[in-house]
């Protein structure tokens, strides 16, 4: 299957290189442009300085400023922008709709070739740079990294600072301002330069739009290129002697195998990855669970890439490991790869095919980006050629670290990168390794010849059903409106599930548990029955016997990125209380699936059509040295036309409030106002995180924001269009629509006038003004 349909490469007259790429999947334009340095080129003496470069460029170039930037202006286009430096790149994307790429690539252009650098902006983004700073200081994630990468013996950049904070940027802006200049002039030029567009458009479309930006190529610098290749810069071979770190980090249990494997001989990443992380029955981490006796989940984190290498860590979390279980694991592990070198030509071309369908899932930004860095490509190997490159690849691990996460240990504090963490390694040791065989299972596998028995021992299920036109069979699990899990029970259900989500994908089907416009939603779907039948046997076998209650003790512990995943459940009413929902091409069988839901420990609610209450601000108390603010404002709406207004105020909040708050006032790191679905409820979310103002000052900075907003630039659209989060499903996105937002079908009826614009702004300051919805302190 191939990918992408067509690419042109071009080379300008400034030396800047651009790769055009048809992707027909796509239904938006993305653009990723690499500058190949990061922290590890950055002078020593300016710790972060190139990460301060990456914020800087956001300033503004000389031709679009304020409002006109890339940043605002994408968020009026309601599209998506973001950046990162890494060690050894930096990377600018945004996507949006295939007619603005022209537009939206002047911008870029603009800001990375002619940025305007002064102290105003300096002195705001080196404040803003440091309250990021001190949220990665309460990151697991991040402390956890750094401690990892305290251990590298070569090369020394890994150990190195490159967050920045107002400590390492200095008083004097000025040799700050002197310094950033210099990085800038050195490293953001065309010459090293490269960028990749992606478009539902043909290339020669985008031809039009980029050449309209950057002038005409130079002669005879067209070809095409089928691969792409990873544009960064290159380290030596990262080296350690093997050791067994052991890190104290409370909140985040669990062990990482952390290994370099030398991608020269690897040609296609995703399907390692897909054959690391299958947790259906057999897989690899199945099969440890299976042997602890317990669930957890598996992840992959990747740590550091070039043409040479990738420094990667297998994670698996949610559980305590002893000593023994960690040595137990890592012999597993070994084991598992041993295995990989007898797949078939058919199981390879499987792992191929699941790993190319995932790629095909990514939004634009996220899946240009991707291939972009060297990790998708157009045409990967098939069978045979795959499996040697496979081979060839997992044959150069001979450098892995075994890292140790748990709630107790006796640890001495480490300082890498500019954080602390407590940690300690010491010279692994494997007292037995003996490999013996595990029942590790490579897909695909038959399929069961007999369907399982409904022991049915509920007969009240109260199965709601509907026909789409889809021809599938396809079972939608959500909790109730007026009702929502903790993130303990999701994360809890996430991983006892894991095998039922990555069995189904082996028999062509589809199941995923995931938050959907603001809700937790299980999906299963099927083209046959008899697999349909199989994957929801396994759905009951997988299903803990019994959760714990949902509460919100424990919110304030998590950081905001968590904070935002859970906000179902700190808007809901009453918890732990679900609805379940069945469509096929007949019904007939919905007796046969009634049956089997009834064999689910879970408490299953009759009304869906419940009306929703939202409670009272909360406020949550933290050790942590900053404050947050998180509301949701739901909107009145009668009428299609209404929620449409409200969704163009929206995308101006957004790009003001940005603006105002976190550019002007300097209020913090994370700064937000954007639409979000929740609860079944249309509204507002807004987000403010700060380390020198409490939560109620971040609210007076939010009325003061809309009560004093004025629209200088705003035009209501014409004919409307209402934009509808998509999850990537027609299944899900149909029976969200069906059953959740009848306010998308609504059409105007007689009576009251629809709302005009000032009027509209006034009801949401008058919400804001009253805390009406809900809102959520945590200091």
């Amino acid at each position: 299957m191939s990918v992408i349909s067509e690419v042109q490469h071009y080379q300008f007259a400034s030396g800047l290189e651009v790769k055009l790429h048809h992707v027909p999947h796509l239904c938006r334009a993305a653009v990723v442009w690499i500058v190949p340095s990061g922290s590890h080129q950055e002078p020593p003496e300016w710790p972060g300085l190139a990460h301060l470069t990456e914020h800087m460029v956001f300033s503004g170039g000389t031709t679009f400023r304020d409002q006109q930037r890339l940043m605002p202006w994408v968020q009026q286009k309601g599209g998506r922008i973001n950046a990162t430096t890494q060690p050894n790149y930096t990377a600018y994307y945004f996507e949006i709709d295939p007619e603005d790429l022209g537009e939206g690539l002047s911008r870029l252009n603009d800001m990375l070739t002619a940025p305007c650098f002064d102290v105003a902006h300096l002195r705001r983004e080196t404040t803003v740079i440091d309250e990021e700073y001190r949220l990665y200081c309460h990151s697991p994630e991040v402390l956890t990294s750094a401690a990892l990468h305290s251990q590298v013996e070569y090369p020394t950049a890994f150990s190195q600072f490159h967050i920045g904070n107002l400590a390492t940027f200095g008083t004097d802006l000025v040799a700050l301002g002197d310094a950033l200049q210099q990085f800038f002039s050195q490293h953001y030029t065309a010459k090293k330069s490269h960028v990749w567009i992606a478009s539902p458009q043909s290339t020669q479309q985008q031809y039009q739009q980029v050449t309209s930006v950057l002038g005409l190529p130079s002669d005879a610098n067209v070809k095409l290129n089928t691969h792409s290749q990873p544009t960064v810069s290159e380290s030596g071979i990262i080296t350690w002697q093997n050791w067994e770190g052991e890190i104290q980090l409370s909140q985040q249990p669990g062990l990482g195998i952390s290994i370099v494997l030398e991608i020269e001989t690897l040609s296609d990443w995703p399907l390692f990855v897909e054959l690391m992380t299958d947790r259906a029955p057999g897989g690899l981490s199945q099969v440890m669970s299976q042997h602890l006796g317990r669930y957890f989940s598996v992840r992959v984190e990747r740590h550091y890439h070039d043409h040479q290498q990738i420094w990667f860590t297998l994670w698996l979390e949610g559980t305590d490991f002893t000593d023994e279980e960690a040595r137990e694991c890592l012999l597993i592990w070994q084991r598992w790869l041993m295995e990989l070198s007898k797949l078939t030509a058919v199981e390879l071309d499987h792992y191929q095919h699941l790993a190319q369908s995932r790629a095909l899932t990514l939004p634009a930004m996220e899946f240009l980006r991707e291939y972009a860095l060297g990790f998708i490509f157009s045409f990967p190997p098939k069978g045979k050629a795959a499996g040697r490159c496979l081979q060839q690849a997992t044959s150069t691990i001979n450098t892995y670290a075994l890292l140790h996460s748990r709630r107790m240990s006796s640890a001495r504090r480490v300082e890498c990168q500019g954080l602390s963490c407590q940690f300690q390694s010491t010279i692994l040791q494997l007292s037995c390794p003996t490999l013996r065989d595990f029942p590790f299972v490579f897909y695909p596998r038959p399929q069961p010849s007999v369907l399982p028995m409904a022991l049915n021992r509920k007969s009240n299920v109260p199965l709601k059903t509907f026909q789409p036109s889809s021809e599938r069979f396809c079972l939608f699990i959500r909790p109730a409106t007026a009702s929502a899990i903790s993130h303990q029970v999701r994360e809890e259900l996430t991983r006892a599930l894991s095998p039922v989500l990555s069995l189904a994908k082996h028999y062509a089907g589809e199941a995923s548990w995931q938050p959907v416009m603001g809700n937790d939603l299980l999906y299963l779907g099927f083209k046959q029955f008899t697999d349909f039948v199989y994957c929801l046997d396994l759905l009951v076998k997988c299903w803990p016997k019994a959760l714990p209650r949902s509460s919100l003790d424990d919110y304030e512990i998590l950081p905001l990125r968590q904070l935002l995943l859970n906000m179902p459940s700190l808007l809901a009413d009453d918890f732990d209380q679900w609805t379940v929902t069945y469509t096929g091409p007949s019904l007939t069988e919905s007796k046969r699936v009634q049956a089997l839901l009834g064999n689910l420990p879970i408490d299953w609610y009759t009304e869906e059509s419940v009306p929703q209450r939202f409670q009272q601000p909360v406020q949550l108390i933290t050790q942590h040295d900053h404050a947050t603010l998180i509301a949701f404002i739901p909107y009145d709406t009668d009428s299609i036309q209404e929620l449409f207004l409200y969704q163009q105020l929206a995308r101006y909040y957004e790009s003001e409030f940005y603006h105002q708050l976190r550019e002007v006032e300097a209020v913090g790191y994370a700064v937000a106002c954007r639409e979000r679905i929740f609860r079944d409820h249309w509204g507002l979310q807004i987000i403010l995180q700060s380390s020198h103002r409490s939560a109620e000052q971040l609210y007076i900075h939010v009325l003061t924001f809309f009560r004093d907003l004025v629209f200088t630039s705003f035009r209501i659209q014409p004919h409307f269009s209402l934009d509808i989060e998509k999850s990537g499903n027609k299944d899900i996105d149909h029976y969200l629509q069906h059953r959740l937002f009848p306010a998308v079908q609504m059409t105007k009826q007689g009576g009251s006038q629809p709302l005009e614009l000032e009027e509209a702004h006034h009801v949401l300051v008058e919400k804001v003004r009253r805390k009406e919805g809900r809102w959520i302190y945590i200091e």
